[in-house]
């Protein structure tokens, strides 16, 4: 009875996956996509006939199944493992069925107790090699080309040991020019201390380091200083700053800074820590005691909300820290990301880092006038903000600002000249005067959200036998520009290329955008890219990807079905940026490789939307919070009223591109609707443009389908959160791969040299020091509790992972070094 049993219920699987295939199978063909899946299906419902009617071959049947499938799979996907799993291992799992006994007794009547005729060597060999190629592929994924120019003079400053700004120096570089750690020593690295903060949820930050602390800032602006030997707590301050919205940014503290007053100074706060806050507010604490900094601004704290004029607290705040430059701090600002006119504007101020006094303001709507605006005139409203992490070169006093993209994020009809003129761009200032010396803009006419999101590092290189002081601009897009920092002009030829055009009505595109000659990270995605867990989601993502218009990178969004993004707005590169060995003029990138669906919908249909629209959406004043009241004509924009939001001719819903098969009883269970990698990590020589090496960054350790923790480990490529740190032992250090590690990889060959488990995802970059206390070098890296998952929900913006139970302790600092000698 029970054989009977499961004969039919295998039957009747098996003949709803054929079905599925079947016409799924058919509406992709219809489409202009690949016929394997409509074939697939016939034969497995041949299988489930034959299988009805007791017939010996379906066992033939089926291996012809896997051998067409072995054959197509290796056409399409060639070695990658990724790419194999969901084409082949469900196929060769199901197969099992028929080298079951329960299979040979559902046929005894007919054949007697030995069962089919022979089939088994057919079936066999095809499953072999289906699980022969699976095998070969998880051996491949790493690509090595060279190991790059080797300088005999270091070109870093050899006498830096500690970490003193957000990318360990002025301009961002997150070299560490220190070696105790190196290729040789490495494997002796291990956990020393680690220390809990006392604070849960975000957890961003890169600490710094000085005269034997660390400094780290917490969520909600929490800074605590501890001993960077033993990882005892020295002070604490508490801000007291309350998020002004629940979601993750709202919480965030991505930095702090470090300076240090001038010889002549007489007060009591000759070394300090600036802080941007999230209530905005620019604030100056005494580095030995923690106490705030009397004599800057009004008791230690300057209002940055002044001379912005009315605005919400959610629509402007810090996350990033502020930019010392000289004798000024420098800050931009977070503005409300979301698709509304008349937001606070992105000026970017100077104030004295002494005294916290006005130094001068550069508005891009008014970019001649430095005077400090009032609420009664404030600055200019909606223009492109900076974020991000600014960096500065002391020897030409430049500050380099990398800037968004002006609202609204997907619709550019609205948008003024110089918002076009100054989104998405890296503009260069005076830090004595806020003078612009030069522009570069990454994306002209921005309707992608891809705003530049990482700070801009500098690194000199050497070309045509000159050495040439650089900057490195890493976008969204996953472009890499290398610009010489006096001027702007490119090192490597930066080339116009026309790009896609059609926009909706009442848009307007660029002809062309500027693309990098060196390396990229944004592959143009081909139907047979698209993936699952199984041939049944790579099916579906299939039809989804022929249904959405998708031309290469630059589509414009559009309405009905919308336009696949890939880089989507997360990246690329984000804010973690990059990392270079400033020796030899290598950097090392660690982008993702993540996809959006952009679907515009009119002001109309977002009424009719109601409260839904409002998680995407944002507090927009065209959501109808009441459902059952009728929709009001809003009557004609204004056109003289630049902020009027009925100007606004499309709203852009953007999602994670995933998979979103019905597995019962798991639920609903996502993946990404294309292949892996999700992150990669790799090497380039700045001074030849040439790329040494790539390969994926990040395991299946810590996920499977159904939420099922695997431990495989393949190194299949996770997104990643922050960026890499490189040290001069060779070795570049990454924390923030979705699999719970720290790894260190060889910056020359991408060989991972040391890796240990961490207690979650980790949302920063590493850093590294000696401490003045015991001449050692330690490595740093922190933490969050509870850890994050990708994507985020959609119902409160978090990525928090609900797998990492909070404890009440907050977040990890955990410090590594080298084994002392018994």
């Amino acid at each position: 009875m029970l054989v009977r049993i499961a004969h039919w219920v295998f039957v009747v699987f098996l003949g709803l996956i054929g079905l599925y295939l079947t016409l799924a199978g058919g509406g992709l063909i219809y489409l202009g996509g690949s016929w394997y899946y409509l074939i697939a299906g016939i034969a497995t419902l041949v299988v489930v006939v034959s299988m009805v009617r007791r017939q010996a071959f379906a066992p033939q049947v089926y291996a012809g199944i896997v051998i067409i499938t072995v054959l197509w799979s290796v056409y399409e996907s060639g070695l990658d493992f990724m790419a194999l799993l969901p084409r082949l291992a469900a196929w060769l799992v199901v197969g099992l069925w028929f080298f079951t006994p329960w299979y040979r007794a559902t046929l005894a009547k007919r054949y007697g107790q030995s069962g089919p005729p022979k089939f088994r060597a057919l079936l066999g060999g095809a499953s072999l090699a289906g699980a022969a190629l699976l095998t070969i592929g998880a051996l491949q994924g790493y690509e090595h080309r060279g190991t790059g120019t080797v300088h005999t003079d270091a070109l870093a400053n050899s006498d830096v040991t500690d970490w003193r700004q957000y990318g360990g120096t002025d301009g961002g570089s997150r070299f560490a020019a220190i070696d105790e750690i190196n290729l040789e020593t490495v494997s002796g690295l291990e956990e020393v201390w680690r220390f809990r903060t006392g604070v849960e949820d975000d957890f961003k930050m890169t600490p710094l380091q000085v005269d034997g602390r660390l400094f780290i800032c917490a969520a909600r602006n929490v800074v605590i200083a501890i001993d960077d030997s033993t990882g005892e707590e020295i002070w604490r301050f508490d801000p007291e700053a309350e998020p002004a919205a629940t979601h993750q940014y709202a919480r965030t503290c991505r930095g702090l800074s470090y300076l240090e007053a001038p010889e002549d100074y007489e007060g009591r706060c000759s070394t300090r820590i600036a802080m941007s806050t999230i209530d905005a507010r620019l604030m100056a604490i005494n580095a030995e005691t923690g106490a705030l900094c009397g004599d800057f601004g009004d008791g230690g704290a300057v209002d940055l909300r002044r001379g912005m004029g009315p605005h919400a607290p959610v629509d402007y705040y810090h996350t990033s820290p502020p930019l010392v430059a000289g004798d000024v701090l420098v800050v931009g600002g977070l503005v409300n990301d979301n698709q509304m006119l008349g937001l606070p504007s992105g000026v970017i101020r100077a104030f004295d880092a002494i005294t916290g006094e006005f130094a001068w303001a550069w508005d891009m709507g008014d970019p001649d006038d430095r005077a400090e605006a009032t609420d009664d005139d404030p600055y200019t409203r909606g223009t492109p903000n900076v974020w991000s992490v600014m960096s500065y070169d002391p020897e030409i006093d430049l500050i380099y600002a990398p800037t968004g993209n002006a609202g609204p994020d997907y619709f550019g009809g609205v948008r003024r000249p110089f918002d076009d003129q100054y989104s998405s761009a890296v503009i260069a200032l005076d830090a004595g005067t806020g003078d612009e010396r030069w522009t570069f803009q990454t994306v002209y006419h921005d309707i992608w959200d891809y705003d530049v999101p990482a700070q801009p590092v500098l690194v000199d290189v050497e070309k045509g036998g000159e050495r040439i002081p650089s900057i490195v601009i890493s976008t969204k897009q996953g472009e890499l520009f290398l610009l010489d920092r006096r001027d702007g002009t490119p090192v490597h030829p930066v080339e116009e290329r026309p790009v896609p055009q059609g926009p909706p009505e009442g848009e307007h595109l660029s002809p062309t955008q500027p693309f990098s000659s060196l390396p990229n990270f944004h592959p143009y995605m081909h139907e047979k890219d698209m993936w699952g867990l199984t041939p049944l989601d790579q099916l579906l993502c299939r039809i989804e990807y022929r249904t959405m218009r998708y031309e290469g990178l630059y589509t414009p969004p559009m309405p009905g079905l919308g336009t696949l993004i890939t880089p989507n707005n997360f990246g690329g590169f984000n804010w973690g940026s990059v990392s270079v060995d400033a020796d030899n003029g290598l950097l090392v990138a660690a982008p993702m490789m993540l996809a959006n669906r952009i679907m515009l919908v009119t002001p109309e249909q977002v009424a009719e939307a109601g409260p839904q629209a409002a998680l995407l959406l944002g507090d927009h004043p065209a959501v109808r919070t009441d459902p059952d009241a009728p929709i009001e004509d809003p009557g004609p924009p204004d056109q003289n009223d630049p902020f009027d939001y009925r100007q606004i001719k499309y709203y852009g819903l953007t999602l994670p591109l995933m998979s979103r098969f019905m597995y019962p009883p798991f639920g609903n269970t996502q993946v990404p609707c294309f292949e892996p990698p999700f992150g990669q990590i790799a090497v380039i020589d700045l001074n030849t443009g040439e790329l040494m090496w790539k390969r994926s960054a990040g395991s299946m350790k810590q996920s499977g389908p159904f939420a099922w923790r695997m431990g495989l480990p393949f190194q299949v490529g996770t997104p990643i959160r922050a960026g890499t740190m490189t040290t001069r032992g060779g070795l570049t250090f990454l924390s923030s791969t979705m699999d719970s590690t720290v790894r260190a990889y060889n910056v020359r060959t991408g060989k991972v040299e040391w890796s240990a488990d961490l207690p979650g995802n980790g949302q920063s970059t590493p850093m590294s020091y000696v401490s003045p206390t015991d001449g050692r070098q330690y490595m740093i890296v922190t933490v969050p509790n509870p850890s994050w998952r990708y994507p985020r929900d959609p119902a409160n913006g978090t990525y928090t992972d609900s797998r990492s139970a909070k404890d009440g302790l907050g977040g990890y600092v955990i410090a590594y070094a080298l084994a002392e000698d018994e």
